[in-house]
């Protein structure tokens, strides 16, 4: 049983750092969610985002250019860290249950 045991401990311990890893790459990324609206058949990127109790949405530009491009990829981005970081955290919460 001491093996079993040990295995779940190192495993929580990577969990651990791997949930640190996500959390530390996240809070580098921009927060928020981007949008694409058009107007007068143009399309334009938006980015919406929380600041304290309100909403606000930056105009980001034509959704063809450098900057719309790479904001995308980085929201993208923050969401799939996001996703692993709930898949970690619960496989850690599941391990520290078998241990107790």
């Amino acid at each position: 049983m001491s093996d079993i045991k040990s295995i779940l401990k190192e495993e929580k311990e990577r969990l651990q750092k791997l949930e640190k890893r996500y959390e530390e790459e996240i809070s580098k990324l921009p927060p928020g969610t981007f949008s694409v609206k058009t107007r007068n058949g143009k399309k334009y990127a938006y980015r919406a985002y929380r600041l304290d109790d309100k909403v606000k949405t930056d105009y980001i530009g034509p959704v063809d250019n450098d900057r719309s491009r790479e904001l995308e990829k980085l929201i993208s981005r923050r969401r799939e860290l996001e996703e692993l970081l709930k898949i970690t955290r619960r496989k850690k919460n599941e391990i520290l249950k078998v241990l107790k």
